[in-house]
């Protein structure tokens, strides 16, 4: 992110000298790689650095200002980016075989940052707003996560080790916070939230634990922690003001949480 900044800064300075231009960078060092720029408007710049063998990357910029930087090492990494607006910033960085990157970002000063290591990982983040921010962590293996943004000021945290992991995070409205973490193999976090100021965070620790949080109102925070296998936790808010924590250590827990009204406080510990 750091260089699409120093390049933005840089077209800035020398602006009055040229009336509109685009700026597109591309080192390619290996075989087979391709790499695919399309720029419309003024001040955009991409920058494409590929190191390996057959990695792709598309870059599809249209507005102004928009700036996008994608950095592949290894084998077969693709990552695909899109900018319709103003000042949207993304950042791919892809270091292993297979993984896969996907960003769009329609609007004003979105923010994305997607960083895979690892072997076919999948992250994918659609922005449709303004000011939305959106950051995915993968270290590992077929792991899977999904940001989906409509709206202002919405921020999503991703983060992945380990082995066939799924994330999804969808909010809808002003404000809204999702952490999720992740470390271990075959575990859910879900996370839906629409409306202002929900909080959601889910730490998940071990197998196929599973934690499905739905916001509908404002300033709800829900809290899932699972350490161990095979846990559910769902917790379900509409209204205001609302806490839930679960926690959750062992082997097959289960905890269903609804709330619907002003200020309810729900805590959950289980344990074996």
């Amino acid at each position: 992110m750091k260089k699409v900044i120093f390049g933005i800064s840089a077209m800035l300075l020398t602006a009055g000298a040229f009336a509109q231009f685009n700026l597109s960078t591309v080192s390619q060092t290996g075989i087979g790689n391709m790499s695919n720029v399309n720029q419309a408007g003024f001040l955009n710049i991409s920058d494409v650095d590929q190191l390996g063998f057959f990695n792709n990357s598309d870059v599809d910029q249209l507005g102004i200002l928009n700036g996008s930087d994608v950095d592949q090492v290894g084998w077969g990494n693709d990552a695909s980016v899109a900018q319709w607006g103003i000042f949207n910033q993304s950042s791919v960085y892809q270091l292993g075989a297979f993984n896969d990157a996907s960003v769009t970002q329609i609007g004003i000063a979105n923010s994305s940052d997607i960083q895979q290591i690892g072997i076919g990982n999948d992250a994918s983040v659609l922005q449709v707003g303004t000011l939305n921010d959106a950051n995915v962590l993968q270290v590992g293996a077929g792991n899977d996560a999904a940001v989906i943004q409509v709206g202002t000021a919405n921020v999503a945290d991703q983060t992945q080790y380990g082995v066939d992991n799924t994330a999804l995070a969808v909010q809808a409205g002003t404000g809204n916070y999702s952490m999720q973490m992740q470390v271990g193999e075959d575990n859910t976090a879900m996370a839906f939230q629409t409306g202002t100021g929900n909080q959601s965070y889910q730490f998940q620790l071990g197998e196929d634990n599973m934690a499905v949080h739905t916001q509908d109102g404002f300033y709800n925070t829900a809290i899932t922690t699972q350490a161990g296998d095979a846990n559910l936790s769902l917790i379900n808010q509409d209204g205001a003001l609302n806490f839930a924590w679960t926690n959750q250590t062992g082997l097959g827990q289960m905890s269903f949480v609804n709330q619907a009204g002003i200020a309810n406080v729900s805590l959950v510990n289980q344990s074996n």
